[in-house]
C-alpha cells in the first residue's frame, strides 16, 4: 500500500509538472503573439508621429516635444502602476490596457490638426502606455529561469513585430497617408490586446498590506503606496549607479531618436523613414536571440557596456552616412546596440531583486528611460533646429559619463 501510494504521488507530481511546463509555454507563445501585434502597431505609427507634426504646422522644437510629454507622463506614472502590478499579482491587466489604450490614441490623433491638440494626445498616451512598461517586463521574467534568454526571445519577436510595422507603415503612408497608418496602428493593437488577454495568469500569493506613503519628487501632487524599504534598496548600491548610467544613455537616445525621422527625410524622402527605420528593427530582431543567451553565458554588465559604446559608433556615423546604402549599414549596427542595451539592462535588474519587487524594479527601470527620454528630445529638438551635427556630436557627453558609470558595476 506505501509502495502504491508513493508511485501514485511520483505520478502526480509528474503530472503537475507537466501541465505547468505546457500552461507555461502556451503563455509564452500568446504572450509572444500579443507583443508582436503590439510592436507592428508601434512600428506603424511611431515613425511617421514626428512628420506628422510637421506636417500640420509643428515646429522642430514641437517635435522634440512630443517625445518630452510622452516621457514626462511615462516616468510618472510607471512606477506606480508597477507598484499596482505587485501589490494586486496581476500582470495581463496592465499589459492589456497599455497596448490598447496606445493604440486608441493613434485614432485621436489622426483627427487634431492642431500641434497643441497632438502633444496633449501624446501626454494622454504616456500616462496610459505606462501601465503596461513594468507588469511586462516583470512577466517575462516571470516565464522562465533563464532570464537573458527569456529577454532575448521576447526582444527579438517584439523587434520582429515593429520591424513588420515600419514597412507596412512605408507602404501605408505611400497609398493612403499618415492618418491611414494611424488607423491601421489601432486595428493591430486590438489584435494584440485580445491575444494578451487570453494569457492564463498564475495565481500568486497575496502580499502583506504597506503603511508608507511616498510622494513623487517633483511630480506636484502624485502620490502612491510604496513599499519603501524596496524603492530604498533600488536606489543605492550597484542599482544606483547602473539606473543613472541608464538615465544618461536614455538622454543621448532621446536626442537623437526624437528628430531621426525627420533627419532620414530630408536626406533620402519620406518614403525612406519606415524602411530605414524598418531595417535598424530587423537587426535587432536578428541579433536579440542570441545576444540574451551570450549574456546568460558572459554577464549583463559586458554587454551593457558594448551598447553604449555602440550608441557612440552610431551617433557619429549619421554624421558621415551621407549615402543610402552606408545609412542602411549604420540602422543595422543601431539595432543591434538596441538589442543589446534592453536585454543587457532588463537582465541586470531583474537577477539583482527578488521575484515580489521585479515589477517596481522593472518600473523604476523603465521611469529612468522615460526620464531620459523627457530630458533628451528638448535638447535634441533645440539643437537639431540649429545643426543636426551638433546634435548628434553633444550625445557623446552623456554617452561617455554612461560608460565611466558602467565599468564601475559589479
Amino acid at each position: 500500500m506505501k509502495r502504491e501510494k508513493a508511485v501514485m504521488q511520483a505520478l502526480r507530481e509528474r503530472v503537475g509538472k507537466f501541465n505547468t511546463k505546457q500552461k507555461r509555454r502556451k503563455n509564452i507563445v500568446l504572450f509572444a503573439i500579443g507583443m508582436f501585434l503590439a510592436n507592428v502597431s508601434w512600428g506603424m505609427a511611431f515613425p511617421y508621429l514626428s512628420v506628422y507634426m510637421r506636417i500640420i504646422g509643428g515646429t522642430m522644437l514641437f517635435v522634440g516635444l512630443l517625445s518630452v510629454v510622452f516621457n514626462i507622463t511615462s516616468t510618472v506614472f510607471q512606477y506606480p502602476f508597477g507598484y499596482l502590478s505587485d501589490r494586486t499579482q496581476k500582470r495581463k491587466p496592465f499589459i492589456a490596457f497599455g497596448v490598447f489604450s496606445s493604440g486608441l490614441i493613434y485614432v485621436f490623433m489622426a483627427l487634431v490638426s492642431s500641434p497643441i491638440l497632438l502633444l496633449t494626445l501624446r501626454a494622454f498616451q504616456g500616462a496610459l502606455t505606462s501601465a503596461m512598461m513594468p507588469a511586462h517586463s516583470a512577466l517575462i521574467s516571470e516565464l522562465s529561469t533563464k532570464v537573458g534568454s527569456a529577454f532575448g526571445f521576447f526582444s527579438s519577436v517584439e523587434n520582429a513585430g515593429y520591424m513588420l510595422g515600419n514597412f507596412l507603415g512605408s507602404f501605408i503612408v505611400e497609398y493612403f497617408g499618415i492618418k491611414g497608418a494611424f488607423f491601421v496602428a489601432f486595428l493591430f493593437a486590438t489584435l494584440g490586446t485580445l491575444f494578451v488577454l487570453m494569457i492564463s495568469e498564475r495565481v500568486r500569493p497575496k502580499k502583506r498590506d504597506f503603511g508608507i506613503i511616498a510622494v513623487q519628487e517633483g511630480r506636484e501632487s502624485d502620490k502612491v503606496i510604496f513599499e519603501g524599504a524596496a524603492f530604498r534598496k533600488f536606489m543605492r548600491g550597484n542599482l544606483r549607479t547602473f539606473y543613472i548610467s541608464m538615465l544618461l544613455v536614455m538622454i543621448a537616445s532621446g536626442e537623437v531618436y526624437s528628430v531621426l525621422s525627420v533627419y532620414f527625410g530630408e536626406l533620402f524622402g519620406e518614403k525612406w523613414v519606415g524602411v530605414l527605420f524598418g531595417i535598424d528593427s530587423l537587426a535587432a530582431a536578428v541579433s536579440a536571440v542570441f545576444i540574451g543567451r551570450l549574456i546568460d553565458r558572459y554577464g549583463a554588465k559586458l554587454f551593457y557596456v558594448l551598447s553604449i559604446a555602440g550608441y557612440m559608433a552610431v551617433f557619429v556615423g549619421y554624421i558621415f552616412a551621407t549615402s543610402l546604402w552606408l545609412m542602411v549599414a549604420i540602422c543595422m549596427v543601431s539595432g543591434i546596440k538596441w538589442s543589446m542595451t534592453v536585454s543587457s539592462a532588463s537582465t541586470y535588474v531583474a537577477l539583482k531583486v527578488k521575484t515580489s519587487e521585479k515589477a517596481q524594479a522593472m518600473g523604476l527601470l523603465n521611469a529612468m528611460m522615460s526620464l531620459g527620454w523627457a530630458i533628451g528630445p528638448m535638447l535634441g529638438g533645440y539643437l537639431a533646429g540649429i545643426n543636426f551635427k551638433l546634435m548628434f556630436l553633444s550625445t557623446l557627453v552623456p554617452l561617455s559619463l554612461a560608460l565611466i558609470l558602467a565599468f564601475k558595476l559589479q
